[in-house]
């Protein structure tokens, strides 16, 4: 039987997270629970012990987590500006959880909890609440609704089409992008992890043949591990600052003005 992340179950090093039964639905065992809760301890470890070993002449180590949260600060401060520092710790907690978890895979005995699309789509959630409140803080409860409301138009077009049309596209939007959020991460790390799986199976099922010559061939998987785990390794990176920029970005969009600040723009320019 295989977890969820593509490995089987035997060969997992932590055992699955048991999740209590609800109304209308049985217990779940969830080994990508076991690992996200891995993932979380490890980032709130080396946040603590980075906190306590923080000293005025960094060491390699410091100087390698202030980089990673300085370049999380920089681009949100190039997405969202002045508003950046009050989002900056969900940003740079996302990042670090997300990169920490594509990581795990990489070991043996090891899955990445976020080749589970349960451990996205719970991040994407956060993120989608994070952007109804940039909103509504932004421009009250009134004025971000007035967003999905359709702009100005001739009366028969904005009557009969922009009435339904408009706000239909757009709170329709609201809901494809944490799905979107979900599906992109998870689609990628899972491919990562089938990918080493395969490797391992090919690798186990040529040394386990009786030919010479398909023993022979098992050196291959030996070749090609190193510019796989390289290759993980960077789709890990990757992944996880399209995630934490694609936050950023639907914060951000929340945030600006409604069709009245556009219409004032427009009429500046001219």
């Amino acid at each position: 039987m295989a977890a969820e992340g593509g490995l089987p179950e035997s060969e997992l090093f932590l055992p699955p997270f048991h999740l209590p039964a609800l109304p209308g639905a049985p217990a779940v065992d969830s080994y990508p629970v076991s690992y996200a809760l891995l993932a979380m301890g490890i980032v709130l470890f080396v946040a603590i012990i980075a906190r306590l070993a923080m000293r005025i002449a960094p060491s390699p180590f410091q100087n390698l987590l202030e980089w990673l949260v300085e370049t999380v600060e920089e681009q949100a401060s190039a997405i969202l500006g002045e508003a950046a520092a009050r989002f900056l710790p969900l940003f740079a907690t996302l990042f670090l959880f997300i990169l920490t978890s594509n990581l795990l895979g990489l070991f043996p005995f090891c899955m990445s909890p976020t080749a589970s699309y349960h451990t996205n789509m719970a991040m994407a959630l956060v993120v989608f609440g994070a952007t109804q409140y940039a909103g509504i803080r932004a421009h009250g409860v009134l004025g971000y609704l007035k967003h999905f409301l359709p702009p100005p138009a001739p009366w028969p077009i904005r009557i009969f089409l922009l009435s339904w049309l408009w706000p239909f596209i757009h709170i329709l939007e609201q809901f494809v992008r944490p799905v979107s959020l979900t599906m992109r991460l998870f689609g990628n790390i899972f491919a990562k992890e089938i990918l080493l799986l395969m490797l391992a199976f090919v690798t186990v099922t040529f040394l386990t043949s009786p030919s010479a010559f398909v023993k022979a061939l098992s050196v291959l998987p030996f070749v090609l591990r190193p510019a796989i785990i390289l290759l993980g390794t960077l789709v890990s990176i990757v992944q996880a600052a399209v995630f934490t920029i694609l936050s950023m970005v639907f914060v951000a969009l929340a945030m600006e003005g409604g069709h009245e600040e556009e219409g004032h723009g427009a009429k500046a320019e001219h």
